[in-house]
């Protein structure tokens, strides 16, 4: 797989083979099965309410976000969400139908860490990630 991260907003390139590489396999708000408050990696899905994981969030470095399809906006409403209210500084990494176009997007809502789609080229992902000069809104970063 194919991940981008962002280092003090520089992006880096580089190939894993599980999403959540270097991190514990991921709390799912879903799971039935009873785990520690300990876990460093939480997966949500764009359909995720806050109730249903604000209260893992201070023991979480990661959170995966699902984006099911190209035009789901929540992800990006989502990672706003975790920046801004619940002022989450861990490591945002999305993943799904995550294409090179979004990057920038992404990138500025607090995602930091990308998974890209099978069949997008990463390097010239990379040139996405500040592409543009200007923006009405601020910036939301970690």
């Amino acid at each position: 797989m194919r991940l981008i991260t962002t280092v003090n907003g520089y992006p880096e390139h580089q190939e894993i083979d599980f999403i959540w590489s270097g991190y514990e396999e991921p709390l799912h708000l879903n799971d039935t099965e009873q785990r520690s408050n300990t876990a460093s990696t939480l997966q949500i899905e764009a359909d995720a309410l806050p109730d249903a994981f604000q209260h893992h969030l201070d023991s979480a470095r990661l959170i995966l976000l699902h984006l099911p399809a190209f035009t789901d906006g929540r992800p990006y409403s989502l990672a706003a969400m975790l920046r801004q209210h619940y002022r989450f500084g861990g490591e945002i990494r999305v993943f799904g139908d995550v294409r090179a176009e979004q990057l920038d997007h992404l990138h500025r809502c607090g995602i930091n860490s990308f998974i890209l789609k099978e069949g997008q080229d990463a390097e010239s992902a990379l040139d996405k990630i500040g592409y543009f000069s200007k923006w009405y809104q601020p910036n939301i970063s970690a």
